[in-house]
C-alpha cells in the first residue's frame, strides 16, 4: 500500500483503530465482485396479509400521517451491539423481522380522504463502487461486517410495500406510537385479534417450545452432572429455540431447588439436586416473532415425593379452576381469582394460610 492519503471517513462507522485506507485499495476494493444475490429474495412469509393490516390502522387516523419505526441499535460493548429485534407493531405492519431492519421507518401517508400510502424508508445495500466504501468498512451496516442487505427493488418484491431511501426521510411530522399514546394503543389493540396466518405461526412457536422442553428432559443426566446444571438447561433449550427460529421469546428460567421459588430467575447458574424440582419456564420465538410461553415443574428424580406431587396437584387444580372461567363477557381477572381461592383454600386445609378474612375481603373467596 502505498503512502496516498487515505479516503473520506464522514458517516462511516469505523474504529479509532482502523488502518488508513489508500485510495488504490479503495479502487481495488471497489471492482470486479462477483455477483451477490439476496437469498430467497423473492417475498415474505406475511405478503398476502400486511396489506389488511395496514388498511384496518389507515381506517382509524383518516388524514394523519403515521411513523412506525422499527428501532434502533443498542450498543453492547465498545463496536458490539445487542441482537437487534424489530418493534412488534413495526413488523406487524411489514412482515418484516430480520436484523437487517435496524433504523427503517415505515410511514403512511395520507392518500386522499380516508386512505394511505404505504411507504418503507429503509437503507439499502451499500453500491460497490463510486467511491462508497461502506460495504467493506462500515462496522454497524457493512455488508462484509453484518451481511447483506436487500436493495431498494429487492426490498419492494420482498414486502409489496413502495420503498425510499432512509436518507429522503429526514424528520416528518406525524403521529408515531413513542410519542402518541393513541396510536400505540391502536396498534396494540389492533394486534390482539389473530388472523388465520398468525394462529398458524402460535402453533409453529408451541411446537418447537415443545421440542425445546423435550430436549431438556432427555438432557437431564447431563445436566445434573454439571456443576451448573441450570445454565446447562438453559443452553439446552436455546440451542433449540436459535435452530428453529429467531431465538428465546425471553429470558429462559430453568430454576431448581430454592431458586425455583424466585418468580424471575433467569441467573441460572445453580447445581441441580437430585431430589429437587425444576421449574422451567421458555419461549421460542419464531422467525416472525411470535412467541410461545410454557411453564412445566419436573421432578429431577424422575418421581415426586409425597409432599412434591401433593402441592403440585393443588397448582394443577388452581390452574384448572381458572381455565374454567374463561369464556366470553367474563371479568379478565375472573380466571385470576378463581385460581386464588384454590390455592388459599388448599393452604388453609395444609395450615399453611391461617386467617382467610383478610383473602376473603381482598375477593379471593368471592
Amino acid at each position: 500500500m502505498s503512502d496516498t492519503p487515505s479516503r473520506p471517513t464522514a458517516g462511516l462507522n469505523i474504529g479509532s483503530h482502523d488502518l488508513p485506507v489508500s485510495a488504490e485499495l479503495s479502487r481495488f476494493m471497489a471492482s470486479d465482485w462477483a455477483a451477490s444475490p439476496l437469498p430467497d429474495a423473492t417475498r415474505i412469509p406475511a405478503y398476502a396479509v400486511t396489506p389488511a393490516r395496514r388498511a384496518r390502522l389507515s381506517a382509524r387516523f383518516p388524514g394523519e400521517r403515521l411513523i412506525i419505526p422499527a428501532g434502533e441499535l443498542k450498543v453492547r460493548s465498545h463496536d458490539c451491539d445487542h441482537r437487534f429485534r424489530p418493534h412488534s407493531a413495526y413488523a406487524w405492519l411489514t412482515g418484516l423481522t430480520g436484523e437487517d431492519q435496524v433504523g427503517h421507518v415505515l410511514v403512511l401517508e395520507p392518500a386522499g380522504p380516508h386512505g394511505h400510502e404505504a411507504v418503507l424508508h429503509l437503507r439499502p445495500r451499500s453500491p460497490r463502487g463510486g467511491g462508497n466504501e461502506e460495504f467493506y468498512r462500515d462496522r454497524r451496516y457493512g455488508e462484509f461486517w453484518v451481511g447483506r442487505r436487500p436493495d431498494l427493488t429487492e426490498a419492494e418484491r420482498l414486502s409489496g410495500i413502495r420503498c425510499a431511501h432512509l436518507d429522503t426521510l429526514g424528520s416528518p411530522s406525524g403521529r408515531t406510537p413513542a410519542t402518541d399514546p393513541e396510536l400505540a394503543v391502536a396498534l396494540s389493540e389492533l394486534r390482539l385479534v389473530k388472523d388465520a396466518w398468525e394462529v398458524d405461526q402460535l402453533q409453529l412457536a408451541v411446537d418447537h417450545t415443545t421440542t425445546g422442553f423435550e430436549d431438556v428432559v432427555r438432557d437431564l443426566p447431563r445436566a445434573l452432572a454439571h456443576p451448573r446444571g441450570e445454565r446447562w438447561i438453559e443452553g439446552v433449550f436455546n440451542r433449540r429455540a436459535r435452530a428453529e427460529g429467531n431465538g428465546t421469546g425471553y429470558e429462559t428460567i430453568a430454576a431448581s431447588g430454592a431458586h425455583a421459588c424466585v418468580l424471575h430467575w433467569i441467573r441460572n447458574d445453580g447445581r441441580l439436586g437430585g431430589g429437587d424440582l425444576l421449574l422451567m419456564d421458555a419461549g421460542v420465538e419464531t422467525d416472525s416473532l411470535y412467541t410461545a410461553d410454557i411453564t412445566r415443574t419436573l421432578p429431577l428424580s424422575g418421581r415426586f415425593s409425597p409432599v412434591q406431587r401433593q402441592v403440585y396437584e393443588l397448582v394443577l387444580a388452581a390452574q384448572d379452576a381458572g381455565m374454567a372461567a374463561l369464556r366470553p363477557g367474563a371479568s379478565f381477572r375472573d380466571f385470576h381469582r378463581a385460581g386464588m381461592r384454590v390455592i388459599a383454600e388448599g393452604l388453609a386445609e395444609w395450615g399453611v394460610l391461617c386467617d382467610m378474612r383478610s383473602l376473603t375481603m381482598r375477593g379471593v373467596g368471592q
